[in-house]
């Protein structure tokens, strides 16, 4: 071993010098620029797709200028971005915001000097590339991407140099994003109402670049909308009987458009549209009770209860949440028989006079009556029994003038109610007593007959 090593260190010193040999000397001379760039000295200086224009013509002395030629030592012809702008024009002055390498005069921080993959000699293979050796925070960890950014396109949006607007972008508040998002355009100019955020900067509620909500969302739709509507948040989250549609998936936007709507309230369609769209069939909540179906209210054929002729559900149920069951406003009896209270009628009393059920004799007061003898007063006002006004109308939709039942739900039965209408009254024959008639203007007599008659 120790008679190879002296062979092995010879080895080096031979491979060392040949290389020493091979290697150019360093000129002691001055240089004619044109030969600066040979297949021996700064050979990659041109080893690229495209060459700056002095470094391609081999003048090498519009940038560099020679300090000690025996030493073969040079400085920049002049000084920060002074060297740039004396061939190349960039207008700053007089603009609001200046990208800082610029103000700073690094135009070298951006841009190779003697040339790159692209005209624009910026480092990097794209402009994507070259943007994020500064702001590579921009898309970091987020899952949704904006087009231009995922695209590398930063200068769609932002200026390279210099702008009037914040941030270098090429125009101001949502002009700067309506100018891709034509569709949008459209849609604001020929909405109604417009949202508030929608008036002024979509970065209210977007993300420019990246986020980790879909369509760039700053945060989640419930806190996204929370943060502006927050007694209709609290009041969703808070409310004993939640609407789980609210709080869920699209949250706020499973019913409201969040740009510009033709409708109050920004509803994305009317109000009973948006509802049928679950209700049309029948939903399972949370606690396992199945909602029926209510595919009834858009039955052209059927009389229509108020709220849902006008298309109004929320006449009657809050939508967002609330203390009543079924999402209702006020309360109303849920069973066939109510012993009477007026406030568990309180629902449909916020349209319907209570006369309707607390007067006897009410002549012109409802058509429901026999001469002067109020029937709602007979079925409903009663301490023990009372029939709740479910047990004769349904609350959305019917065959029937006054929406009156074909059959009402009594336990497993589907009592029939066989109402039969008249000019001056009407009739019915349902399962729970025998047959009666009712006239307005010529009393039908129930009275019972004399004994020995």
């Amino acid at each position: 071993m120790k008679r190879m090593l002296p062979l092995f260190v010879a080895g080096w010193v031979a491979l060392a010098c040949a290389w020493a040999s091979a290697a150019p000397a360093k000129p002691i001379g001055p240089i004619e620029p044109a030969n600066c760039v040979t297949a021996e000295c700064h050979a990659g200086v041109k080893d690229h797709k495209m060459v700056h224009g002095p470094v391609n013509v081999g003048a090498c002395d519009a940038c560099h200028t020679p300090v000690d030629p025996a030493q073969h030592t040079f400085k920049l012809a002049r000084e920060g971005g002074e060297l740039c702008t004396f061939c190349h024009q960039i207008q700053t002055q007089g603009m609001k915001v200046v990208h800082k390498p610029v103000a700073e005069g690094q135009c070298l921080g951006c841009h190779d000097p003697h040339g790159a993959n692209n005209a624009a000699f910026t480092r990097g293979d794209t402009e994507q590339q070259l943007c994020q050796r500064c702001h590579d925070s921009v898309t970091r960890d987020k899952k949704f991407v904006h087009g231009p950014v995922a695209s590398g396109e930063c200068q769609s949006c932002h200026a390279a140099h210099a702008s009037n607007h914040a941030n270098l972008l090429s125009d101001e508040g949502r002009d700067m994003c309506l100018n891709c998002h034509a569709d949008m355009k459209k849609q604001l100019a020929d909405a109604r109402f417009v949202h508030k955020p929608a008036q002024a900067a979509c970065t209210d509620c977007h993300t420019a670049h990246a986020s980790n909500e879909k369509m760039q969302l700053k945060q989640p739709p419930v806190e996204l909308c929370g943060s502006c509507h927050e007694k209709e948040i609290a009041a969703a989250k808070n409310a004993k009987f939640k609407h789980s549609v609210v709080l869920a998936d699209q949250a706020c936007e499973n019913c409201h458009t969040a740009h510009g709507s033709n409708l109050a309230n920004l509803m994305k369609a009317q109000p009973i549209v948006v509802c049928m769209k679950c209700h049309d069939k029948p939903v399972k909540g949370a606690d396992g009770v199945v909602i029926a179906a209510v595919a009834d209210v858009s039955d052209p054929n059927l009389v229509k209860h108020g709220p849902i002729r006008d298309g109004n559900c929320g006449g009657c149920h809050n939508t967002h949440g609330s203390e009543y069951d079924r999402l209702l406003t006020a309360p109303y009896p849920k069973t066939f028989y109510q012993p009477f209270k007026v406030e568990d009628y309180a629902l449909c009393f916020s349209c319907h006079d209570k006369q309707l059920v607390t007067i006897q004799q009410a002549k012109g007061l409802t058509g429901f009556r026999n001469g002067d003898e109020n029937l709602h007063y007979l079925h409903v006002n009663k301490a023990d029994r009372g029939r709740s006004c479910r047990a004769c109308h349904n609350a959305h939709a019917s065959p029937n003038a006054m929406h009156v039942r074909d059959t009402v739900p009594y336990g497993q039965w589907q009592m029939p109610i066989k109402f039969t209408k008249t000019d001056g009254g009407g009739s019915c024959s349902p399962g729970c007593h025998k047959p009666y008639a009712y006239d307005r203007d010529k009393a039908v007599s129930y009275a019972a007959p004399k004994a020995g008659k």
